[in-house]
C-alpha cells in the first residue's frame, strides 16, 4: 500500500490553465511544509527582524530558513545530545521528551495537510517552537540534569535481568 498516506488531490490530472487551490506534499514532507507555512507576517519575531532590516527579511525568508533549519538540526543531533549514555532505554526523562517530539511531528504533519488558516498557523508555530526547542534547549539540558539508570556490564547480564536464567541454557 505505497499510496495509503497519499492525498487524493495529488492524483488529479494536472491542468496548466488552472492553479490548484491547495497543494499537499507527500506525507513525509508535511511537517516541514507546516514549518514553512507557520511563519507569517503576524509573527512577532518576523515583525521585529523585518523592522530592523528595513523590510529586506520577510516572512517568506523566515519560513524557508526555518524549514531547512528543521532538517539540518537533525544532522547536528549527535553533537547537541550531551548525555554520556546514548541509549534512550536508560534515560527516563529523555523518553518523555522524545514522546512529545513524536507527537509534535504528527501534529505538524496534520497541520501541513490542512488548508492554511489562522488556527493551523498558530498550531504550526507552536509545533515549530517545540521542534527547535527540543533540539536546541531540551536535548543539551537533559545531558546535564538527567541521571541515567545503571547500565548492565554485558549483554548477557541485561538478557538475564529481563528474561531470567531459564532462557540461557544451550540447546542440546
Amino acid at each position: 500500500m505505497p499510496n495509503y498516506f497519499g492525498h487524493p488531490d495529488n492524483y488529479i490530472e494536472a491542468d496548466p490553465l488552472k492553479t490548484p487551490v491547495h497543494i499537499v506534499p507527500e506525507w513525509y514532507y508535511l511537517p516541514f511544509y507546516a514549518i514553512l507555512r507557520s511563519f507569517t507576517a503576524d509573527v512577532f519575531l518576523v515583525q521585529v527582524v523585518s523592522f530592523l532590516t528595513g523590510g529586506i527579511v520577510d516572512a517568506k525568508f523566515f519560513g524557508v530558513v526555518a524549514m531547512f533549519g528543521a532538517i539540518l538540526i537533525m544532522v547536528l543531533t549527535p553533537w547537541l545530545d550531551t548525555s554520556s549514555v546514548r541509549s534512550g532505554r536508560y534515560r527516563p526523562m529523555f523518553k518523555w521528551w522524545f514522546a512529545l517530539l513524536v507527537i509534535d511531528f504528527v501534529v505538524l504533519m496534520w497541520v501541513g495537510s490542512q488548508t492554511p488558516s489562522t488556527l493551523t498557523s498558530w498550531i504550526g508555530l507552536i509545533g515549530t517552537y517545540y521542534w527547535f526547542g527540543y533540539f536546541l534547549i531540551v536535548l543539551p539540558l537533559l545531558g546535564v540534569i538527567e541521571k541515567p539508570l545503571p547500565q548492565p556490564a554485558t549483554i548477557e547480564e541485561d538478557f538475564n535481568a529481563h528474561y531470567g536464567d531459564k532462557a540461557g541454557h544451550p540447546a542440546e
